[in-house]
């Protein structure tokens, strides 16, 4: 599927009023940037490798998609639904996460380099050598995730959400210093 097939399903569906559903489509490796998906369906989607910079995907339904690998570099994920969702190795960088569901998603060797996790939900989320350098996860549900091996620089977190994850170990914590 092209990016051109992609954009007449969202324009029939709201032409008749309804919500885009690309629920389990392939789009690996389809140039998406810049795509208006906002509250599309796309669960169970495989996203891998597609590039997304600068798309909105705002109160999308992301449930157990593949976006491993994906460029969602600036992209818009404000209050989507990413629960179990893949993103391994994902370019997230600058991305807007505020109020989104990543409960059990894998964001393992992630991209999060200024990424928006405020109010966020964390709940046993694999960070595992995500680099979260200057990201801001104010309000933010951390309990249970997995920070370990993971870049915190200059994060604004709490003590308190470091308190509640699975673990920290050998993660750069926000002052710069690697936790044993």
């Amino acid at each position: 599927m092209k990016r051109d097939d992609v954009e007449k399903i969202i324009e029939t569906a709201r032409r008749a009023g309804q919500i885009p559903d690309l629920s389990k489509i392939n789009l690996a490796e389809v140039d998406l940037s810049g795509i208006n998906l906002h509250r599309a369906y796309l669960s169970g989607a495989n996203l891998s490798g597609a590039n997304l910079s600068g798309a909105n995907l705002g109160w999308a339904y992301l449930r157990e998609a593949d976006l491993s690998q994906a460029n969602l570099n600036r992209v818009n994920l404000n209050s989507a639904n990413l629960f179990r969702a893949n993103l391994y190795k994902a370019n997230l960088n600058e991305a807007d996460l505020r109020r989104s569901n990543l409960r059990g998603a894998d964001l393992s060797h992630a991209y999060l380099y200024r990424v928006n996790l405020r109010g966020a939900n964390l709940f046993r989320t694999n960070l595992m050598y995500a680099d979260l350098t200057e990201a801001t996860m104010i309000g933010a549900n951390t309990s249970g995730a997995d920070f370990s091996l993971a870049n915190l620089t200059e994060a604004n977190i709490t003590q308190e959400q470091l308190s509640i994850v699975s673990s920290l170990h050998q993660t750069v914590m926000p002052n710069g210093l690697r936790r044993s």
